[in-house]
């Protein structure tokens, strides 16, 4: 495909994480052309074939929408939850390798294409609250450092899991008559399906203390935990108030330890725990305390989806920059508006994404 005489490039971004995978496929201008929706690709849940088989179908989805092939993408970016340590990169990149071969393509570790969707800075901290939860921090400098992104025993806190284990804990707490009275007592018994909480303790202890099996119905004890604390229960709003300040004092611990304690620096919310939460409990708590060892810091909700910010960084690796200005539009004859590049990843992305779930 040809513009202006020249051959158009084309770039492909993945946000691939524990619960789905989005892939965007645009051209050098920042036009998103396709996006596609897969399942989850955290391989150190779903196994390495089955999170290369999620992607290949999201991947080939926003190719087709675009109607492109793989090899007319000059350079992609897979952001993955699950790429934590050398293992994990070297085992992405054989996966994808097979996959699609010849691919120029870069993986990293999801938080890092959130950031990069959240802020044009190149130094700041960025925070993954949804299924999971993980960390990031850029220093000036160029030093970066991400969290391990394990779970709570490795020293993480937030995203789904914590909140339904916190708020199950204390719904037995309640029940028994070993901690103070709270809804959650109902409605984790409600949500969850069981007559009462014998059943529900011989479930989990047949299944190991886990939800996978009715991981559906868990998952919606976290917005019952948000609508409990917004109506006044001080057990559902100290789980909130806990959790954000842990947050918190991770990220800012994260930021100070580069060196912006005392500098102006981007802090970017990525995920479902900042975005559906209806109580702000969890987030002023955790700007307090981040706060505290970075007293600059300024938060930022993502502006687009991740995956689009995997697109800006396979477009930054073919030497296209996110505030150069390009020509947005089909044409048709109109004058075409003049955008940066960044600007015409949003705009667009926004759109294919409501043609997409619409």
């Amino acid at each position: 495909m040809l513009r202006g005489g020249n051959e158009v490039r084309y770039a492909l971004g993945v946000d691939g994480g524990a619960t789905k995978t989005l892939a965007v496929v645009g051209d050098e201008s920042g036009r998103v052309l396709g996006v596609g929706l897969g399942g989850p690709t955290n391989y150190q849940m779903t196994g390495l074939e089955m999170a290369m088989e999620n992607l290949s179908h999201a991947v080939g989805a926003a190719l087709s929408m675009a109607g492109l092939s793989i090899e007319s993408v000059s350079n992609a970016v897979f952001g993955m939850a699950g790429a934590d340590y050398p293992i994990d990169f070297e085992n992405f990149g054989k996966g994808i390798s097979s996959l699609y071969p010849g691919l120029e393509f870069q993986v990293t570790n999801d938080t890092w294409v959130g950031f990069r969707a959240g802020t044009e800075s190149t130094f700041g901290g960025v925070v993954i609250a949804g299924t999971g939860a993980n960390y990031a921090a850029a220093a000036p400098d160029g030093r970066k450092v991400t969290g391990r992104g394990m779970g709570y025993e490795w020293g993480s806190a937030g995203g789904a899991g914590l909140l339904i284990r916190d708020a199950v804990h204390h719904a037995f707490r309640s029940h028994d008559g070993t901690g103070p009275k709270t809804g959650l007592e109902e409605a984790v018994l409600s949500l969850l399906g069981f007559p009462n909480y014998d059943e529900l303790s011989l479930y989990m202890y047949q299944n190991q203390g886990r939800f996978g099996q009715i991981f559906t119905k868990a998952a919606q004890i976290v917005p019952a935990l948000f609508q409990l604390a917004l109506q006044g229960d001080a057990v559902s709003q100290d789980i909130l108030v806990r959790t954000g300040t842990a947050m918190g004092e991770i990220i800012g611990g994260l930021m100070k330890n580069l060196g912006m304690g005392l500098i102006p620096a981007d802090v970017v919310l990525v995920g479902s725990m900042f975005t559906r939460g209806v109580c702000p409990l969890m987030i002023s708590a955790m700007k307090t305390a981040c706060q505290r060892f970075v007293p600059l810091a300024e938060f930022r909700l993502v502006e687009m989806e991740p995956a689009g910010g995997a697109f800006l960084m396979a477009l930054e690796a073919m030497g296209v920059r996110g505030d150069k200005s390009s020509q947005a539009g089909e044409g048709h004859g109109e004058a075409l508006a003049m955008k940066t590049v960044r600007q015409t990843v949003i705009e667009t992305l926004e759109e294919k994404m409501k043609a997409l779930l619409s």
